[in-house]
């Protein structure tokens, strides 16, 4: 399998279906796949009357909604303050924070303040390394299995951190625990 190199960007979301063409409507719920090819990586989206199929080199799969078109300027993302959540996260062993500090780390790499440097198997466990931007820090991420249920959940949780900031998230033990350490 290929390293993923560090200048690599997620593929942006499809307007059309990639089986029958057809466009995404606003708020629409669709199946994204990520799929490894000999020309680099590429995205497939599906409308949810289309399966996708098993085709190899399949990478990562999720749902995903088509945004509606707004004409208020998103909030603005705050790259340090989600990356020090991020950092508080670290050696915080319990499923839910693993999960959680997973996500953020997809968010901050495709936000290209962490570049993805390789996937290493520790204690049985996938785990994958990132670099921080700018600095010559190495994080490990344990990469979860999550099912559909976990992933709805961390993406409102995710929602709520940007949209709120950390303070209104609501894992208030690890608030609490980072804060007076």
């Amino acid at each position: 399998m290929r390293t993923l190199i560090s200048d690599w960007q997620m593929p942006r979301p499809g307007r059309n279906c990639t089986a029958c063409t057809r466009a995404f409507e606003a708020d629409e719920v669709f199946a994204a796949r990520l799929y490894e090819t000999p020309g680099g990586y590429e995205r497939r989206d599906y409308c949810q009357s289309c399966t996708p199929a098993a085709e190899p080199g399949l990478v990562g799969a999720w749902k995903a909604r088509r945004t509606a078109p707004t004409t208020k300027s998103a909030a603005p993302f705050d790259r340090e303050v989600i990356y020090r959540f991020f950092l508080r996260l670290e050696g915080d062993e319990r499923p839910a924070q693993v999960q959680f500090r997973f996500l953020l780390a997809l968010l901050l790499w495709r936000k290209k303040v962490l570049k993805f440097m390789r996937a290493v198997t520790v204690a049985d466990r996938e785990q994958w390394e990132f670099g921080a931007a700018g600095a010559e820090e190495t994080h490990r991420v344990v990469h979860p299995e999550l099912d559909e249920a976990e992933l709805e959940r961390l993406s409102g949780q995710l929602e709520q951190l940007l949209t709120g900031g950390p303070d209104v998230l609501e894992l208030p033990a690890v608030v609490e625990e980072r804060a007076d350490g």
